[in-house]
């Protein structure tokens, strides 16, 4: 809360009092006889916890007592009702829709909370501003606790759950506290978390159950379960996954140890990022070889999450039976993806275009889950660094499993095996080189690769050539530019192969034609993504392929929004050719207050007219705990519809989900699934969040009473704190131990960890680290210690020559190590408040930037300590002094 201008607020108070107030009627026997007199009008703050809401409310001292204005504590609490000062009546709702409020002051009657009371006299004055409400009457109607301290001049509320507009100002302070990471994360305070010889695996279960009657095969049940593992075993990170099949039959085992490291310190001298053994993908490349996973090993220090083709990326990772997948590019919806018998998703070729490529793929599973899987890609700057050499080295069988227990699944390519060395190097700023050397097994065929390319960035274009050679005389080439001119992408790629195996295929000989394009569309005043694009294949025996689509996108009403025009036509050297094939495919995601929609259809337009598939389903959220779903679909090759519902109930330790689904040609299933984790690391706790498969921090938080950084026995432990990580925050507080457990976070990407300050029960309590730097790894959990300390505010007045307030200056908080620790602005009269300052030495200077731009010198000379006895720095006036300038030959200095 600012401190030492409260006369500040009640000047704008008056001001805008005096511009749109409106007289109201006098009530005719007010007893006992009091009129409001404007010069003993006062202000009070409304505090709510650690919270000030709005700008105050006006208030008098009739002989009843301290009485609010009735409109400016509405506004303050934000809360929908009505006041008719002609009819004498105040209606509408507070907090929640069935907490309807009435108020007839005519009636002398108020009916609240499905309670109705006689209104006792005094308790509404009518003033010059509206109503004059007593604060023990708003107590009653609102429900909540309303209490006035005049000395304070304060208004304080107190509830038990936080109230809609307290938990709107929580997320408007936190999003005014993200801002772009421009600092670096490697100069925050680390915390490390060491590779042991053995660590307890973390554990996430996925369990199903189901019974489906058919009338031609009676009732079946079906069980199928998976469990995901990632622990540590000698200092190597391992991840398991073993899944059954519909029969409760284990049908599948993979298995991955391996290392990363975002700083590339692994294997000594080879300075690797990554090594791993086990299922491990494979090195793609548009003519040789493919990133198919399997079994084998890998070494690599290409930056985590590096790709390796410029123009397009694959994304895939586990997808348990029941999930399903969206991928968003640009907040674009490009498509849906379903569990498939392996249990993962795949999205292949996902296009991407010059500069920024915000791409989001979002899980959700059957009992409300969300998990997000974000990354920013830039097509254009993410070349080798000059000077610089990448490498990748490693041998797969693409599709097969450590330890094979049931059929194995069938993979696009043919290779029954793969080893690959590919080379990397940065020539400059805009060129680079590569080769690949490979080697595949097709069947009893060993062949042996070689590839070379080279990327160069001309302007807002990226250009690669490339070409290949097979052992036994195959060749390839190609050519590709990715650019952005005026607004529009481009994407173009010519390929031309003779007896190659593209893309560890079969072996093929043909022409290969693509372009595409990427434009916003204006439609009135709205601006809609639209792609095209048109491949064409032209193959040695005379056969060839056209392919042409179209795509629109936009988001509307909180809908993203996609149709999808697609053309096809094989040509044939011989006899009728196939007609062509025309299809119009529409998708949609979005919400509807709390329901979460979601549709997909896809209509044949030619060779005949039809629907070939529909789906919509609806997800609505009836509570924080509890959802339902309900979904019908259509498939025009089975000829059969079906409809599903399933009830949720998410527990703190478990998601349960029930469903029940019927068909047209009679069946009828019921099923049950389970979600949860197990961490046998904090006494076999149970978890709703990802802990095997994702990030995990468990993070204490504490009052570091004698300020040494570490937690003494007896030092309390904090209740009730949020944890941020990055700009999302813990769904759970801190228990009664200070402790909280967040799951779901990406691995190996570098997150900033803190506490919402304004969750802490004490006001005065700060961290002393605001926020710590945190690498995470799958099932692997970081312990982070937040220290609590007090704190205090810095206020002060910046003031030019003449003692006028310097306006819009960005001011920086520096501690004594030099770190800055808070930013603040100055007002339109030069005041600045850095607010919940943790005890210790600092100094005051202005940014860089914004003292370059007044032309004055960032230092203020400020050298300042926040003690427990000085709490609150109040540094008055604070001049500051202009950039010297040297005077021109001849002329005389000037002064800003």
């Amino acid at each position: 809360m600012r401190r030492g201008r409260p006369w500040l607020r009640r000047a704008a108070m008056l001001l805008a009092l005096g511009a749109g107030s409106v007289a109201a009627s006098v009530p005719e026997a007010p007893a006992p006889a009091w009129t409001a007199d404007p010069d003993e009008q006062f202000l009070l703050d409304v505090n709510i916890r650690q919270l000030r809401l709005g700008d105050g409310v006006r208030a008098y001292s009739p002989p009843e007592g301290p009485c609010v204005v009735l409109g400016d504590f509405l506004t303050t609490l934000d809360v929908p009702m009505r006041i008719d000062l002609a009819a004498k009546r105040a209606s509408g709702w507070a907090f929640k829709e069935n907490n309807r409020i009435d108020i007839d002051y005519a009636a002398m009657t108020a009916s609240f909370g499905g309670k109705q009371e006689a209104i006792p006299a005094g308790a509404i004055r009518e003033t010059p501003e509206g109503w004059c409400v007593q604060t023990s009457a708003l107590s009653r109607w609102f429900g909540i606790g309303v209490k006035p301290v005049t000395n304070g001049s304060v208004l304080l509320l107190q509830t038990d759950a936080k109230l809609p507009v307290e938990l709107a100002k929580e997320r408007q302070m936190r999003a005014a506290r993200i801002r772009p990471a421009s600092f670096d994360l490697k100069s925050l305070p680390q915390v490390r978390v060491p590779y042991r010889m053995w660590r307890a695996p973390a554990l996430d279960f996925v369990v199903s159950a189901g019974a489906t009657y058919r009338a031609k095969d009676g009732i079946r049940v079906d069980r199928q379960s998976a469990v995901y593992a990632a622990g540590e075993i000698a200092r190597l990170s391992y991840d398991a996954q073993v899944s059954t099949s519909q029969k409760g039959v284990p049908n599948m085992l993979r298995l991955r140890a391996y290392r990363s490291d975002v700083d590339g310190r692994l294997l000594g001298p080879l300075r690797a990022s990554h090594f791993g053994l086990g299922d491990v993908e494979g090195f793609p490349s548009r003519l040789s070889g493919t990133g198919a996973a399997g079994r084998g090993a890998v070494v690599t220090n290409r930056p985590l999450g590096a790709r390796t083709a410029f123009d397009r990326t694959r994304f895939e990772g586990d997808l348990p039976a029941g999930w399903e997948a969206e991928i968003y590019r640009n907040g674009e919806l490009l498509g849906f993806a379903k569990a498939d018998p392996s249990q993962r998703y795949v999205f292949n070729d996902v296009q991407l275009i010059y500069g920024d490529n915000r791409i989001e793929v979002r899980l959700y599973g059957p009992q409300g889950q969300v998990r997000t899987r974000e990354e920013t890609i830039n097509v254009g700057q993410d070349n080798v660094p000059p000077g610089k050499t990448w490498y990748w080295a490693g041998v797969n069988q693409p599709g097969r499993d450590i330890v094979t227990l049931g059929k194995a699944f069938d993979v696009v390519n043919e290779s029954r095996a793969q080893a690959t060395v590919s080379v990397e190097h940065g020539i400059d700023e805009r060129t680079s080189v590569g080769a690949i050397a490979r080697a595949m097994l097709f069947d009893d065929e060993r062949l042996t690769f070689i590839e070379g390319n080279v990327r160069r960035s001309l302007g807002p274009a990226l250009i690669e050539v490339g070409a290949a050679r097979q052992s036994d005389g195959g060749t390839a080439a190609r050519a590709q530019i990715l650019a952005r001119i005026k607004g529009v992408s481009v994407n173009a790629e010519a390929l031309i192969a003779k007896d190659f195996h593209l893309q560890g295929g079969k072996a093929q000989s043909l022409r290969e034609l693509r372009a595409g394009l990427d434009a916003p569309v204006r439609i009135g005043r709205a601006r809609i993504p639209a792609h095209a694009q048109l491949h064409w294949i032209d193959r040695k025996d005379g056969t060839s392929h056209l392919e042409a689509a179209a795509r629109l996108s936009t988001n509307l009403n909180r809908f993203n929004l996609a149709s999808d025009l697609r053309y096809e036509r094989d040509y044939q050297v011989s006899g009728p050719a196939p007609p062509p094939r025309f299809s119009l495919g529409l998708i949609g995601s979005g919400h509807v207050g709390n329901v979460r929609l979601r549709g997909e259809t896809v209509y044949e337009v030619a060779p005949r007219g039809r629907l070939r598939s529909a789906e919509l389903s609806a997800y609505w959220s009836a509570s924080d705990n509890v959802d339902w779903e309900g979904a019908v679909a259509y498939d025009a090759g089975s000829r059969r519809a079906r409809a599903r519902v399933s009830h949720v109930r998410r527990l703190r330790g478990m998601g349960i989900a029930l469903s029940g689904e019927a068909a047209s040609d009679g069946s009828l299933a019921v099923g049950l699934n389970l979600n949860f984790s197990l961490d046998p690391r904090h006494g076999f706790s149970l978890s709703r969040r990802p802990l095997a498969q994702a990030g995990i921090i468990h993070a204490q938080v504490y009052r570091d009473l004698n300020d040494n950084g570490v937690r003494d026995p007896d030092e309390p432990l904090e209740k009730g704190a949020l944890i941020t990580t990055g700009s999302r925050l813990s769904e759970q507080p801190t228990d009664a131990k200070g402790a909280v457990k967040i799951g779901g976070l990406t691995p190996y990407q570098p997150v900033a960890v803190g506490v919402d300050a304004t969750s802490l029960a004490d006001p005065m309590l700060v961290p002393k680290k605001p926020v710590q730097m945190v690498v995470p790894r799958p099932g692997i959990p970081a312990e982070v210690q937040i220290g609590l300390v007090g704190g205090g505010d810095i206020e002060g007045v910046i003031v030019k020559s003449g003692g006028i307030g310097f306006e819009g200056l960005d001011l920086e908080l520096v501690d004594g190590s030099g770190t800055v620790v808070a930013t603040a602005r100055s007002d339109f009269d030069g005041f600045f408040l850095f607010e919940r300052v943790a005890l210790g030495a600092y100094s005051v200077r202005v940014a860089a930037d914004s003292a370059a731009a007044a032309k004055i010198l960032p230092e203020l000379g400020l050298r300042i300590e926040v003690t427990a006895d000085r709490a609150v720095l109040r540094l008055g006036s604070v001049a500051v002094s202009p950039t010297p300038q040297i005077a021109a030959a001849g002329g005389a200095p000037s002064t800003p």
